[in-house]
């Protein structure tokens, strides 16, 4: 072997560890792109593991909030972010999956154009009224709402976000005739279901369960396959013949072509900070289901997956902005 070949070798074999090392040491922050404005359940989550992330690395961490687009936004935006490890992007259901299958022509390709790094947790969402509507459980709300057609409205934090789908896919099962009101982001959405400007709401359990417990509006069913641990006197869907299924995810990406020898001292803190206790009941508290030891290869399927389940519902119900 050539002095020149063994040379080129021997610096080949040490750039992965070159790489980790510069990661471990870098002075520049680490930011997380969010595609919300703060007040949403992916914002909170995304504050809780960047404060985690940085106790964890040592390193700076930071939320930046880039709303629109139901959550596209941050997404098109970072197709052309640095491929230099310090760019990350906290993608929501909405971002990963219901905003792009939503659109008529989608402007990227959830799938394929990320480098997916792990899936994070689970949240599922529940179904909240005003609380002068005169309904305490599902049927109730159903049977007032279909005697009032066309009378009353809900708030979702954007067009094609999951919220807007799952509030959709509970109109089409219970043959209601609501209509939707789009807010930039759920901050607003909120307000103005508290304030009766709008009657109904579908956002996660703990987003809305402060309100629900001080009285400010009412939660009457849960879209999970069973009862949460956060709130076990909120009947799911089911109990009340409605297979409704829903809620969103939190998954974390890097822009595609970043240097797998970048990505894996991200995925091993990662690993680090969702496997403590601390961490995991915060996010309980939240009614977030926090997922542990998640693989690329496992985020990437996650997404494939949910894309295949959502897009006939998406058809069905004839969306395509």
């Amino acid at each position: 072997m050539t002095n020149t070949r063994r040379q080129i070798l021997t610096a080949a074999a040490a750039l992965p560890f070159a790489c980790q090392e510069a990661w471990a040491q870098a002075d520049s922050t680490i930011r997380i792109s969010v595609g919300f404005p703060p007040g949403g359940s992916g914002d909170l989550f995304a504050r809780i593991l960047a404060e985690a992330m940085h106790t964890e690395t040592g390193r700076a961490v930071v939320v930046e909030n880039k709303p629109g687009g139901g959550g596209m936004t941050v997404a098109i935006n970072f197709l052309r972010a640095p491929k230099d490890g310090n760019q990350l992007m906290l993608a929501t259901g909405s971002t990963a999956i219901s905003a792009p299958i939503s659109r008529a022509k989608p402007p990227y390709n959830s799938v394929e154009d990320f480098q997916w790094i792990a899936l994070l947790s689970n949240a599922p969402f529940v179904i909240a009224i005003h609380p002068s509507i005169p309904a305490n459980n599902l049927k109730e709300f159903i049977a007032y709402a279909k005697s009032r057609p066309n009378k009353l409205s809900y708030g979702h934090a954007g067009l094609g976000t999951t919220v807007h789908l799952a509030a959709e896919l509970f109109k089409e099962q219970a043959g209601l005739d609501i209509a939707d009101i789009a807010y930039a982001g759920s901050a607003g959405a909120i307000t103005d279901t508290i304030s009766g400007n709008v009657q109904m709401i579908v956002e996660t359990t703990g987003t809305l369960l402060q309100h629900h417990k001080s009285g400010k509006m009412k939660i009457i069913a849960c879209m999970a396959t069973a009862r949460e641990k956060i709130a076990p006197e909120i009947p799911i869907a089911r109990e009340s013949g409605l297979d409704l299924i829903a809620g969103t995810c939190n998954l974390l990406a890097a822009p595609l072509g970043t240097p797998p020898a970048l990505i894996e001292p991200i995925s091993k803190a990662l690993a680090r900070v969702m496997d403590k206790p601390a961490v995991q009941e915060r996010l309980s508290q939240l009614g977030i289901q926090p997922i542990t030891q998640s693989t690329p290869a496992q985020a990437r399927e996650y997404v494939a997956a949910e894309i295949a389940r959502w897009s006939p519902i998406v058809k069905k119900l004839n969306i395509a902005l």
